[in-house]
């Protein structure tokens, strides 16, 4: 909920947010959260069930407001509340899943949530035409991207699109000067970064974290087995891999990782730095190509792992993720030091607590 909005660029989002596909295993495990409302699927009304666009609702909006409340004055404009819930209905049509969560936000996520809109609303002033307009073209071509991904989903039916897009309160001209306005703020922030600092700072840096792995892997999780029942099946899926048996089948048949199920137990040119510490070290040390002998335990279960590549992104590919970690600094400074001295007034909704439920 506190991700900075400016971080929810549409670079790193487009074509990531309808995938379906859950945590994987050998990242960080994610907090806990409540469940999006609806309930057991069985228990929903067949016509909801049989409906392609109950799949993709729209956002609730977890308090009431004036739509022309002001939200945030500050230096050359404000914030009001009809634009703001436009802002989250967005956040809703680019990543359903976080769209889900709004609906559960306290005061406190919604404030966070005023204050770096407000704060991108900010930036986005400073952005120059040739900025705005490099912005507009790019949010042009990710809207028609993520149509093809809602259409194949809706039954592949761009009429269903289009009332999808109704029914959550949304056009495209919103969803345009949405992403133009998120992405003209990073653009600002971009200005301010300097690649020979970078390179400086890259040849300084420890390489572990600029490394990339192919690593093939089976879980065998003690969420659901006994953890002495986890290792006995992992040690015997080692033997038959010693055997000659073929990994990617094995992994297919009995891993308990969703994420990488599909690919044979495959993550491919992944950052070993977004892995649990334990998968990191074996990503890191293991010689490639041979098995991990005996499995990796993590708080996940036992991993069975095989190093398939594993390199040192040069400069210009870590460049990218170093700009990044400037835009999450630069971003972060703003909204907690700048910010403040720019509002001359603030207004944050109140969440009921009746309301969350």
């Amino acid at each position: 909920m506190k991700k900075f909005v400016a971080v929810l660029s549409t670079t790193v989002l487009t074509l990531t947010l309808l995938s379906g596909c859950g945590q994987a295993a050998g990242q960080p495990k994610p907090e806990t959260t409540k469940p999006a409302a609806g309930g057991n699927e069985a228990a929903k009304p067949e016509a909801e069930k049989n409906d392609v666009l109950a799949q993709f609702p729209a956002v609730k909006i977890p308090y009431t407001n004036d739509p022309n409340a002001v939200l945030a004055e500050y230096k050359g404009g404000k914030l009001v509340e009809k634009d703001f819930e436009t802002f989250l209905r967005t956040i809703n049509f680019l990543n359903p899943q976080q769209g889900a969560s709004l609906q559960f936000a306290d005061s406190a996520a919604i404030k966070d949530y005023v204050r770096q809109y407000t704060g991108t609303k900010i930036l986005f002033d400073r952005a120059d035409d040739t900025m705005k307009a490099a912005a507009m073209k790019q949010a042009e071509e990710r809207f028609e991207s993520y149509k093809k991904q809602y259409v194949e989903r809706l039954d592949k039916k761009e009429e269903n699109f289009t009332k999808m897009l109704e029914q959550q309160g949304l056009t495209k001209d919103d969803l345009l000067k949405q992403m133009q306005l998120i992405d003209s703020s990073i653009g600002v922030l971009e200005k301010g970064i300097d690649e020979n600092a970078l390179k400086q700072a890259y040849e300084k840096a420890d390489k572990t974290q600029y490394t990339t792995a192919s690593v093939r892997h089976i879980l065998i999780s003690t969420e659901s087995r006994k953890p002495e029942e986890a290792k006995k099946l992992a040690d015997d899926l080692l033997a038959r891999l010693k055997k000659g048996e073929d990994f990617a089948k094995l992994a297919k048949e009995y891993t308990d990782d969703p994420g990488s199920k599909e690919s044979g137990g495959l993550y491919e040119n992944a950052n070993v730095n977004d892995w649990v510490p334990e998968f990191k070290k074996a990503a890191l040390t293991q010689p490639i190509n041979q098995i991990s002998d005996p499995p990796v335990k993590t708080d996940y279960g036992y991993h069975i792992i095989r190093v398939e590549k594993r390199e040192v992104q040069p400069f210009e590919k870590a460049k990218e993720q170093m700009k990044q970690q400037e835009l999450n600094k630069a971003y972060g400074n703003f909204i907690s030091v700048e910010l403040d001295k720019l509002v001359t007034k603030w207004n944050i909704p109140e969440v009921k607590p009746a309301a969350a439920k």
